[in-house]
């Protein structure tokens, strides 16, 4: 079944005649391409998207299922006659997408059509991945461990933080993505208990926590990483806690299943972690779905009680973060199968590494 069909199901679910999509993401998802300013018409019947000169010989070689129109002047010129045959009378738009501005533009100017808000029609196809997206996310886990491999041989005394996301950065792409899927967390020694600091100046010294989060996107899918090292000889207590979150971690990953709720599975790694006294420095969700964006639906958190579902792809990453200590994570990337979960990156080391 196509990604069309699917999404025109959820409209008539909707009563949603005919959907204006702004963001790219989803353009991309349903079409194959999708320029900066692209916006598509999907009705029962067609599906339509308007682009300009820059992106024209580039979308009729890779769009698929979509008409294409060249976009000349003003949007809502080229936006009308693709309303208006047939008559359009309910447009529904992605109310997380649409600017206000252009809500209101739209309001004002699109005479006889009532706006109707819609939200995850798209997101919540792109929840499960086919194969082909999977072999995508494979290749971009493949990249990132490749990239932090050749990165990890070139970590010495007084490197900084901000050449270490350097290196990792130029060995992504070196290795064939199309760029980092973020701006990589690189951070030394006490700075590794900000769970999302910035790469800084700082320089590496003996005894301090190495904490790299890192990701690539390739052919627009993305992967999401983060592995702890400690440079020279761990502490009894690096030690410790790294133990910790991998028992977490590991005994997580053993319950993802099909049916079993994402809250479920974040409260069987909290639930670990509290009872060794380091909950209060556990702050975030255990994870998120990834594919096209690194985070997506669903979430591995308290407040999310979605049921996975087989072709979910989601990250692990329990950690602990103590102020005037330092923090660790631990971020691997999972498959839901019909029977369990399938790990698609190495796994993180069961002992603490030393470089």
């Amino acid at each position: 079944m196509t990604r069309l069909v699917r999404l025109r199901e959820g409209m008539a679910k909707e009563k949603i005649p005919a959907l204006l999509l702004t963001n790219p993401i989803n353009i991309g998802y349903l079409s194959g391409f999708a320029g900066s300013e692209d916006i598509a018409l999907v009705t029962f019947k067609k599906a339509i998207l308007l682009t300009d000169f820059r992106y024209l010989e580039e979308a009729k070689k890779k769009v698929i299922n979509f008409q294409i129109k060249k976009r000349k002047g003003p949007l809502l010129k080229a936006l009308v006659p693709a309303l208006n045959k047939p008559k359009i009378k309910k447009l529904g738009f992605e109310a997380e997408h649409l600017s206000y501005s252009r809500h209101r533009f739209f309001s004002k100017n699109l005479k006889g059509i009532r706006l109707i808000p819609t939200r995850g029609l798209v997101e919540d196809l792109r929840r499960l991945k086919d194969q082909g997206e999977i072999s995508l996310i494979r290749k971009a886990i493949e990249i990132t461990e490749k990239a932090l491999v050749k990165t990890l041989k070139k970590i010495k005394a007084s490197i900084k933080e901000r050449e270490v996301a350097a290196l990792l950065e130029y060995e992504i792409k070196k290795a064939g993505a199309e760029g980092s899927a973020f701006p990589p967390i690189v951070a030394f020694g006490r700075r590794t208990s900000y769970p999302h600091s910035k790469p800084s100046s700082a320089r590496l010294k003996k005894g301090d926590l190495i904490k790299i989060d890192w990701g690539a996107i390739y052919q627009g899918y993305s992967s999401d990483l983060t592995r702890i090292f400690v440079f020279e000889r761990a502490t009894e207590k690096q030690r410790r806690i790294y133990s910790l979150l991998y028992r977490a971690q590991s005994e997580a990953i053993e319950k993802i299943k099909p049916g079993i709720e994402c809250a479920r599975v974040d409260k069987i790694a909290r639930d670990i972690i509290t009872k060794e006294g380091y909950g209060k420095f556990f702050g975030h969700g255990l994870g998120h779905g990834i594919g096209r964006e690194v985070h997506e639906e669903p979430y591995l958190k308290s407040e999310d009680d979605t049921l996975l579902e087989p072709g979910m792809v989601l990250t692990v990453e329990p950690g602990i973060y103590i102020p005037g200590w330092g923090g660790m994570r631990i971020e691997d990337m999972v498959l839901v199968t019909e029977r369990g979960c399938k790990v698609l990156s190495r796994r993180a080391p069961k002992e603490l590494p030393e470089l």
